[in-house]
């Protein structure tokens, strides 16, 4: 559990602290994150926000990372992970279709989507490489998706031309 307490030595808001979730976003699914060793996993993530750039720390386990109401799209999203065995994850950008997946190990960033383009990201795909994780995503002119759980799953869409604004992601 070094990497976690590092992580909040960082600024990562972790779920448990008390900032989890956001108003009509709902709970991660009662199947996400109680895995025996769930309590060792940690996901953390940052948004590059379009005309804010780079957050400033990062979120972890369920809480909300970039905005909502502000009509300001995902561009790129940064993910650490912990006790998770490492993390796969590819984004659908704006005109640029599916980007190829990235993977890495614990303790290691993961970086998807773009930066200085203006291209938001309208979908984003998550594999794990043991146990399973659950998302959820604030879509432009719609709202929250819905928590989506499993060893491999989607969040977003594609063709539909709603960016992703915010989102959760837990272990």
């Amino acid at each position: 559990m070094a990497l976690a307490g590092a992580l909040l030595a960082l600024g990562c808001s972790l779920a448990g602290a008390g900032t989890a979730g956001a108003a009509g976003a709902g709970s991660a699914p009662s199947g996400a994150g109680t895995a025996q060793g769930a309590a060792n996993r940690v996901l953390c993530y940052q948004a590059h926000v379009a005309g804010v750039g780079w957050e400033s720390g990062y979120s972890c386990n369920g809480v909300t990372s970039g905005t909502t109401g502000e009509g300001r799209a995902v561009e790129a999203l940064r993910f650490i992970t912990a006790g998770m065995s490492g993390l796969c994850a590819r984004a659908h950008v704006s005109t640029i279709g599916w980007q190829s997946w990235v993977c890495v190990d614990d303790s290691e960033t993961l970086e998807i989507g773009t930066t200085g383009q203006s291209l938001p990201i309208e979908a984003v795909e998550f594999q794990t490489q043991g146990g399973s994780v659950a998302a959820n995503a604030h879509l432009s002119g719609y709202g929250w998706q819905g928590w989506v759980a499993g060893g491999r799953i989607t969040v977003g869409t594609t063709g539909a031309n709603r960016s992703i604004e915010a989102i959760m992601v837990t272990p």
